[in-house]
């Protein structure tokens, strides 16, 4: 299936305009409609006995709110070229509730790409990434803070340990992969298989029959494995990573995995990722 409807978060600030410029590059690359969204954060008092004057700080704090996202949007709208066709949807709601309204709103596209974030300070930004990736069932391109330029698809490092996530992020990546000129399918290497087992070779077939000519690549056995497939990352050039996102549900919370954990804190380039 092409991709022909991407969803992007709008962020303010310079991590903002990082995303941006990598969105609107991938909707220039595959033809693909580009929507913003910005989430306007809707503050209420914490009781009904509250006086006229807390009211009046919490209106203005929703209306800085939207200023913010309406800010972002002109970014946004001044950066995309007249050949990629965009529009806004402006998203108000509690904060407790930002993401999965935006996680909601994924379901009805392609792929949604989401700014990483300052791992450090952005919690807000974690709740966008565990909304795209948790609650839309959706894949997602998840761009890094540090992140430079636009999207480059040459070089892509896609990552296969048999599951069903990383089967959904190979299937949801397909047309960018048969867009790269180099696909290596790597593997972190398990000691209890059978070397006659061919691990990954299956993979690396179906790939071809989809016109991806796709190098396997048997990584040895690691403690982090996030970590491991980062510095595999690093050194072998790869321009982006595909990958299953790894998360469940823990009472009233959405909790990544360790690998995925490691990937989201310490990523230094784009990683497509599906649940």
């Amino acid at each position: 299936m092409a991709i022909k409807d991407l969803l992007v978060h709008l962020e303010a600030g310079e991590a903002g305009a990082a995303t941006i410029e990598f969105a609107l590059s991938l909707a220039t690359q595959t033809g693909a409609h580009l929507t913003a969204a910005g989430i306007a954060l809707q503050y209420m008092p914490m009781s009904s006995i509250e006086d006229a004057g807390t009211y009046e700080v919490f209106a203005r704090l929703t209306d800085e709110s939207r200023a913010d996202v309406e800010a972002a949007y002109k970014v946004f709208a001044a950066a995309a070229p007249a050949n990629v066709q965009t529009d806004f949807v402006l998203i108000e709601t509690l904060a407790q509730l930002a993401r999965d309204k935006f996680g909601e709103l994924g379901r009805h596209f392609d792929i949604s790409i989401v700014g990483q974030g300052n791992p450090e300070i952005d919690d807000e930004q974690d709740l966008m990434v565990q909304g795209a990736l948790l609650v839309s069932g959706k894949p997602v391109f998840v761009v890094p803070f540090i992140h430079k330029g636009p999207a480059k698809l040459g070089k892509a490092m896609a990552c296969w340990d048999g599951s069903a996530p990383a089967a959904r992020a190979i299937d949801g990546a397909m047309p960018l992969l048969q867009r790269a000129g180099r696909v290596e399918l790597v593997r972190i290497e398990d000691k209890g298989e059978k070397p006659e087992e061919l691990p990954g070779f299956n993979m690396t077939r179906h790939l071809a029959r989809h016109g991806v000519t796709a190098s396997l690549r048997e990584l040895p056995p690691a403690k982090d494995i996030g970590a491991a497939l980062l510095s595999y990352a690093a050194d072998s050039g790869a321009d982006y990573v595909v990958m299953g996102g790894y998360g469940h549900w823990k009472m009233t919370e959405l909790v990544f995995g360790g690998a995925t954990r490691t990937i989201l804190s310490s990523m230094t380039l784009p990683v497509f990722m599906a649940h």
